[in-house]
């Protein structure tokens, strides 16, 4: 699968990570591009942190976040179809042309606890978002997506909480 970005688009995760923090109510379609390439990438970073710890049900809350990031991916796609009328496919994590492996991050309350954060601020995100847009079927998704934003910042906190009483 051949995916064709701007020449300004981010060519690592951490670059597209920043990318996606500083869109503002003036995104393009090319902003959503990168922004589904980095919420599919979302699915294997919690993926990879849930293999990081011993505990259940800290994995199981931190699986559900990666489930949920790659459905906000599928969502931003179909919003990126719904308004230019072309497919954007989600490629495979190896086929995907922002992503590069960080180093596992370490399941500490700690750590969860500052995620949650970056979780939280997603909820904003979207809104930006959906405010640049005047499709509505468009600024739906992206609403949906902003509130699960906030459901993996809560998940996020319990799993914290978990892991603060060990």
């Amino acid at each position: 699968m051949n995916i064709v970005l701007s020449e300004n688009a981010p060519k690592t995760t951490p670059e597209a990570f920043e990318y996606i923090n500083g869109i503002g109510t003036d995104a393009s379609i090319d902003d959503l591009k990168i922004l589904c390439l980095v919420e599919a990438i979302g699915e294997e970073l919690y993926a990879g942190m849930a293999r990081g710890t011993d505990n259940a049900k800290v994995s199981e809350l931190l699986m559900a976040n990666g489930r949920e990031e790659m459905l906000h991916a599928q969502r931003v796609s179909s919003a990126i179809e719904i308004m230019t009328g072309q497919p954007f496919p989600i490629p495979a994590l190896a086929d995907n042309p922002i992503y590069t492996p960080l180093p596992e991050m370490p399941v500490t309350a700690e750590a969860l606890g500052k995620l949650a954060e970056a979780e939280y601020a997603g909820n904003d995100l979207y809104a930006r978002i959906a405010a640049s847009f005047d499709n509505a079927e468009a600024r739906a998704l992206f609403d949906q997506n902003g509130r699960e934003e906030i459901g993996h910042a809560n998940r996020l906190a319990q799993a914290a909480e978990l892991l603060a009483g060990q």
